[in-house]
């Protein structure tokens, strides 16, 4: 009893009403979410819409172009990561496990395998994947990136010829009153973290506002409201550095803000230390240096028709010389870099310029090739298959009429 109940629930698990249902709400998703994209950028429409587990959709008269707000009710739906993963699932159960191997269905199994192959591409990148950015002038080299989204708080000391850091990420002060982080290691200070803010601005304090936060050197964060392009939304918090021996120094506050150009210095025990809200760096296995940028306008327009940086790879033991360019990226040890923009904008015809790169770190880069490899062969057996089926149909029947 135990083995066919077993069985049942997998067969239900595997069935195709599963995978269509699980079709259609991916298809609503896409199409929801790319209706809000307008109002609430790509970046937090990925998040809700398909990095989630689960969401509230609201509708309202505004969604059949009805003029008033007369009607509005909300929905809840699974997430784009709990829809993928039972769909992988049942790809997994019902194209593979329950399938019955036969010589005629090996094409179908094959194609299934395929499937599944690059629907586990879709998690692993969307679980263990990264995203920024590198900019570099001519005969600038570096050997980090820059986040697009993610901000951390960098504490290191300062003066010293190695530099160590102690990061904080941003995201685990949103929306907590208080966030305290003990002494470590190297610090004779406990930081304390509050008020955080997703996206304000750094005034002076005047008679005609209030700010957010507390108001410390005449300078207040003044909240506002989070733009659609998550890039240009800039944090801000405040921080207290306790000392751990209060003879080294009394307690200090001060403001940090995504958009100032220094971090917060202060003198701890005869040591100084910064503090710096800034956007997370990632590590590279290599550097990147830039020999040559070359841009090629339209002919009679400042417009750029194409666009290439010429580098050097620089690994522990070996380097070599690449070409990046729009549709031919670096790629290399789970990195890929594009060419994707360069700048300043209004630079003179002769001006300097620099390169900017896209740096996307994605384990399964290749899996969605290696998927479609996969695809085409189960299509190809299964072609064949049926062709050959097919002609000694055609074959039979032509003896019997003759």
């Amino acid at each position: 009893m135990k083995n066919s109940s077993g069985l049942a629930l997998l067969k239900k698990i595997g069935s195709q009403k599963v995978a269509t249902v699980m079709m259609v709400l991916l298809l609503m998703l896409t199409y929801l979410g790319t209706l809000e994209q307008a109002e609430h950028g790509l970046y937090r429409v990925q998040q809700k819409y398909f990095e989630s587990w689960g969401l509230i959709h609201h509708f309202s008269s505004a969604w059949w172009f009805v003029p008033s707000d007369a009607f509005s009710f909300s929905i809840p739906l699974p997430g784009g990561m709990t829809c993928m993963i039972i769909f992988t699932i049942n790809l997994l159960v019902g194209g593979i496990l329950l399938l019955k191997l036969q010589k005629r269905n090996f094409g179908i199994f094959i194609i299934h395998v395929g499937i599944a192959l690059m629907m586990s591409a879709g998690l692993v990148k969307l679980k263990a994947s990264d995203e920024g950015y590198l900019q570099l002038w001519e005969s600038q080299e570096a050997s980090e990136y820059i986040s697009h989204h993610q901000w951390e708080v960098a504490v290191f000391e300062t003066g010293n010829d190695s530099v160590d850091e102690h990061l904080v990420l941003f995201d685990r002060m949103a929306g907590k009153s208080e966030l305290s982080i003990e002494p470590t290691t190297g610090l004779p200070f406990q930081l304390k973290f509050s008020g955080a803010l997703a996206n304000c601005r750094a005034l002076p304090v005047g008679p005609n506002w209030t700010p957010d936060s507390p108001a410390i050197d005449g300078w207040g964060l003044l909240e506002q409201q989070e733009l659609a392009e998550n890039e240009q939304n800039l944090p801000g918090l405040t921080i207290d550095m306790i000392p751990t021996d209060r003879e080294d120094g009394s307690r200090q506050q001060a403001l940090l803000w995504g958009g100032q150009n220094y971090p917060w210095t202060f003198t701890v025990a005869d040591k100084t230390f910064s503090v710096a809200l800034r956007k997370i760096r990632h590590s590279m296995p290599f550097s990147i240096r830039l020999d040559n940028f070359e841009k090629v306008d339209h002919p009679g327009i400042s417009m750029a028709k194409e666009y290439r940086s010429d580098v050097t790879q620089r690994a522990a033991a070996s380097q070599r010389k690449v070409r990046i360019e729009m549709n031919d990226p670096l790629r290399d040890q789970g990195l890929i870099l594009f060419q994707s923009s360069w700048g300043p904008s209004n630079a003179a015809p002769d001006a300097e310029l620099y390169s900017v790169f896209t740096v996307v770190r994605n384990p399964s880069d290749q899996w969605p090739l290696y998927s479609c490899i996969v695809i085409g062969i189960g299509m190809a057996i299964t072609f064949i298959q049926k062709f050959l089926a097919y002609s000694k149909k055609q074959a039979k029947r032509h003896e019997v009429t003759s």
